[in-house]
């Protein structure tokens, strides 16, 4: 047990949807069970997340919600654009400067009023902080694959084309802080041994889940169980789940589909009657009691079957998805379905490949014992407490 000065850490999450929040909120956590005194700063869906664990939460004003900001400015660049995701991205990324530059107006004062020792953030905090023109040390947590100089792969082949503008800006912005911690697991990350002298990968940390009730029909007989999940962050990706309702509805499995908070049941086409459609439940749960994971390749879903061992058939809509699946397709643990060719027989093709395949089983057997073996908030902590 490391005895170090209790320290004020600022932890600047900006919003509780999404894949950005948990990394945050495991590495904080562990931070608080080291014995430092942290301070959370989002909007008010991050103090409703996070209200279990009798945090600080300083909400700020309800007109920089990254949610709705996010929202608005996609739907103004596809309305501008046709639809043109490629043209789109440039007007996404100007839209996200100035909401940062709006946060880091709200966020100048926190940090004045707090005096932290440290600044935490994730990667749609970056430009915020930045912003702030921060005196004292800071680290950004990345929350999926790494981001920086030099990658594996090319960002173009690794992030959707809407998004690729602002995944480069915040690349370029990663030269400021004094810590960057990447939550995935370096394996996974095609091994990559190349990162700049303040990047670290720490593990999975995005497996973290706020507490949930486990649905007791889990536990009931029956077929087996198969997660289909689409984005917690809205995403048009509701054809991914009707798509593989179809593509399932005779098959001799159950399947629970998860929507996110921000759609409803209603929205999708009628469920058979194998299916069961949540908002919201814990996808580590459902992953103990399932078989394969059915996803948009969101790096927090993909990273949980991983832990759990479940192979996975992946449908990367945009974002950093493609990104995402290729590297658990490297491991030879997922199918992967192009999104312009998802359709409920590829998807059915893709399902029966992977519940028959041995290989793709042991596969997952296999990385699921080796991440078992780390400790991702323990690491994530260690990393931060350099700063202090």
């Amino acid at each position: 047990m490391h005895d170090w000065t209790v320290s004020g850490i600022l932890v600047v999450t900006t919003g509780g949807a999404g894949g950005d929040l948990p990394p945050l909120v495991a590495a904080s956590l562990a931070l608080r069970d080291r014995g430092h005194e942290i301070i959370f700063v989002g909007d008010a869906s991050v103090e409703r997340t996070l209200a279990p664990f009798h945090v600080a939460v300083e909400v700020l004003p309800k007109e920089v919600d990254l949610g709705p900001r996010l929202g608005g400015v996609i739907q103004e660049a596809m309305q501008a654009t046709g639809g043109d995701l490629a043209t789109a991205g440039p007007m996404v990324q100007r839209g996200l400067t100035v909401w940062a530059h709006d946060v880091a107006k709200p966020l100048s004062q926190s940090i004045e009023r707090h005096r932290p020792t440290v600044i935490v953030t994730s990667l749609f905090g970056v430009e915020a902080v930045d912003a702030t023109c921060p005196s004292n040390p800071w680290a950004v947590v990345n929350s999926t694959f790494y981001i920086g100089p030099h990658p594996p792969r090319p960002l173009e082949d690794d992030i959707g084309p809407r998004a690729l503008p602002l995944v480069k800006r915040y690349a370029e912005l990663l030269e400021a802080p004094d810590l960057v911690l990447h939550a995935t697991d370096q394996v996974f990350d095609y091994s990559f041994d190349r990162l700049p002298s303040r990047h670290h990968y720490v593990g999975p940390l995005g497996i973290w889940e706020p507490p949930r009730e486990r649905p007791r029909y889990l536990d009931e007989p029956g077929d087996p169980w198969i997660l289909v999940s689409i984005s917690s962050q809205r995403q048009d990706d509701l054809a991914l789940a009707d798509a593989t309702l179809q593509a399932l509805a005779d098959a001799p499995v159950r399947v629970l589909v998860t929507l996110g908070p921000e759609h409803d049941p209603s929205e999708l086409s009628s469920p058979p009657a194998n299916a069961r459609v949540e908002k919201t439940v814990s996808h580590s749960a459902v992953l103990e009691r399932a078989v394969l994971l059915v996803s948009h390749a969101g790096h927090g879903t993909v990273m949980k079957a991983l832990w759990q061992g479940r192979p996975m058939v992946l449908i990367p809509w945009g974002r950093d998805q493609p990104g995402v699946a290729a590297r658990a397709h490297a491991l030879g643990v997922a199918e992967v379905v192009p999104r312009e060719h998802a359709t409920s027989e590829t998807i059915r093709d893709a399902v029966t490949r992977s519940l028959a395949s041995e290989e793709m089983s042991r596969n997952a057997a296999m990385h699921s014992a080796r991440l078992r073996a780390t400790d991702p908030p323990a690491t994530a902590a260690g990393h931060l407490e350099s700063l202090l």
